[in-house]
Formats: structure tokens, C-alpha cells, sequence
């Protein structure tokens, strides 16, 4: 059965693990729930640790950022990853059609403004100035988003409705622990001894968002070349981690835009749970494609059909 393009692999379950660290459990509806249902249930709570954060990043990158190229960049990005809703609806490339380059378009998209920020220290700054992700800073960043109403709105422009931004923020509180614990080690904390891949190791953030464009470029091709062991369900897994990627690299250049415009009233604390938010997404989001798409076993994979013709 193909997939319907609003199909997600997030359970009731994942939502109410949600809901419950935010302390709402029993105030929302899990099935449901859209993000302003949820927003109206959720306290602020401590925000000191979150406005310090802001307030340093903010100041580290006053007058750096080009707020053309990112509001450009927003467009150009969200275009494409708008794109990405109808992919599992069109199914998977045909072993004489070739790589689609949907994903693709959206890594290009996002390549002026990956290089931009790079340019102008902002990875450097974020790497610096926020601090290890453990369960607790996670579950605050993402409440300091989720009350603050507006921090969303660029999201609208990828095509995510009101009750898959609270999928997106499920997919990050869920995997709170192994974000402390393996997929967000700050750089001067990695095991250089133990590492082969060469002295220099890029910003963590950096590192988060390129990680999330190497991903995108590459999954064209794998779809195509692996389609003969691919099912629908497969598909609609990458094209939901892929839009994800998507929208955490856009959270994260929302806030650079707010830290560009003189004009911004956006607060310290809020500023931080965005970015924050932004590159907890894009790293879980980066971490659950391979299981979902490269890492087929043979539970999940096609029925074997000698038929096909495999691309070179």
C-alpha cells in the first residue's frame, strides 16, 4: 500500500511520552493533540539558564549575519522541503528513472545559507554557548518552545501541519537520553585518542547541520539503487526523517534570522529554546534515517522478486 503523504510513524504512545515530560499527560488529548492544544497546557517554567544562552549568542553575533541571504535561504528551503510531503504518494523511483533529486533539493537549498553561517562564527558561537543536551535541558528547550507562540511559524512554510510540529517535538523529547548520552557530545569532550578520522573536528552544531545535508544528497540515490528491497512504508520512514532534517535546519536558520533583524522582540530564553530545538531535531532526525532506510534486515525489507532489474 503506498502512503498517504500525511502518514507519520509516530504512535500514540511516543506522543503521550511527550506530553507527559512536558507535565501536560493528562491534560491533552495524545491522538490529536496540535501544538496550540498543547501550548495552552504547558507552564513555562525555569528559563534563567535558557535567556543566558540567548543572551551570549546573540551578543557573540551582533552585525555578523546577512539577513537577506537567510530570509532568501527560508524561501528557497522551504519550497523544496514542501516538496518532500507528496514523495511517499509517488513511491519509489523506478529502476530506469534514476535518483529523483527531491531530498537533493533541499540540501542545495540550504547550502549558501550552511556556508554563511559558517563564514560568521555562528557555529563556532552555538558550539561554545549552549550547553550538553542531558534529558532536563532538552525537556526545557523544547517547553520554552512550545509556549512561545510564533517560534513555529516558519514551519508552515515546509507544508507541516499543527499536529505534525508536535511529532517533530515528540521525535526530540523521546530520544532526550540518547541525545545527552551519544548523539550530542560537545566537541572538547570527544575521545580525540580513540578517533582516526583526522586532527580537526568541525563545531558540534556544525557538525548537525552538515551531517543533515550529506544525509539529504545521499538519499536520492539510495532509494533509487536500493528501490528493489525498499517497500512503501520504508519510503514514507525516510521522507519523514528526511522533512524533519528539514525542519530543524530551518528552525535553526529562524533563529539566526531573529538574531539578524535589529527590529526582533524575540526574548533571550526563546531564542535559545529555538536553536536549541532546532539542532536537537536535526541530530535525532540524522540518527533514526539510517535505521529506517540503510539498515534494512530482512524483517523489514521488500518480498524478493528475480524479476526486477537491478541498477548499476
Amino acid at each position: 500500500m503506498v502512503h498517504g503523504h500525511r502518514e507519520r510513524s509516530i504512535s500514540d504512545e511516543q506522543r503521550r511520552e511527550f506530553l507527559k515530560a512536558l507535565g501536560v499527560g493528562g491534560a491533552v488529548a495524545a491522538g490529536g493533540a496540535t501544538l496550540d492544544d498543547v501550548r495552552d497546557a504547558v507552564e513555562t517554567g525555569e528559563t534563567a539558564e535558557l535567556a543566558s544562552v540567548g543572551e551570549a549568542i546573540r551578543s557573540d553575533l551582533a552585525g555578523s549575519l546577512d539577513r537577506g541571504l537567510l530570509a532568501d535561504g527560508h524561501a528557497e528551503l522551504a519550497t523544496a522541503a514542501a516538496d518532500l510531503t507528496a514523495v511517499p504518494e509517488r513511491g519509489l523511483p523506478g529502476a530506469d528513472a534514476g535518483p529523483r533529486e527531491e531530498f537533493a533539493a533541499v540540501a542545495s537549498a540550504a547550502r549558501p545559507v550552511y556556508d554563511h553561517l559558517g563564514e560568521v562564527g555562528f557555529f563556532q558561537s552555538t558550539t561554545e554557548r549552549l550547553p550538553d543536551f542531558d534529558p532536563g535541558y532538552v525537556e526545557d528547550s523544547v517547553r520554552r518552545f512550545v509556549v512561545s507562540e510564533g517560534l513555529a511559524g516558519s514551519l508552515s512554510d515546509l507544508d507541516f501541519a499543527e499536529d505534525e510540529l508536535v511529532d517533530l517535538l515528540a521525535t526530540v523529547v523521546n530520544h532526550r537520553e540518547r541525545l545527552g548520552g551519544r548523539h550530542w557530545v560537545s566537541t572538547d569532550r570527544l575521545p580525540r585518542e580513540q578517533m582516526e578520522v583526522g586532527e580537526y573536528i568541525p563545531p558540534m552544531t556544525k557538525a548537525a547541520a552538515g551531517g543533515v545535508l550529506l544525509w539529504l544528497e545521499d538519499l536520492d540515490d539510495h532509494l533509487w539503487r536500493n528501490g528493489v528491497i525498499l517497500t512503501d512504508e520504508i519510503l514514507a520512514d525516510a521522507t519523514w526523517d528526511g522533512r524533519a532534517m528539514a525542519a530543524g535546519f530551518d528552525l535553526m536558520v529562524d533563529g539566526a534570522r531573529r538574531i539578524a533583524d535589529p527590529d526582533d522582540d524575540t526574548a533571550d530564553d526563546e531564542l535559545a529554546g529555538l536553536l536549541s530545538s532546532g539542532f536537537a531535531l536535526q541530530a535525532v532526525a540524522q540518527n533514526l534515517l539510517p535505521q529506517d532506510a540503510y539498515w534494512v534486515s530482512e524483517e523489514m525489507r521488500a518480498e524478493r522478486d528475480n524479476d526486477l532489474e537491478i541498477p548499476n
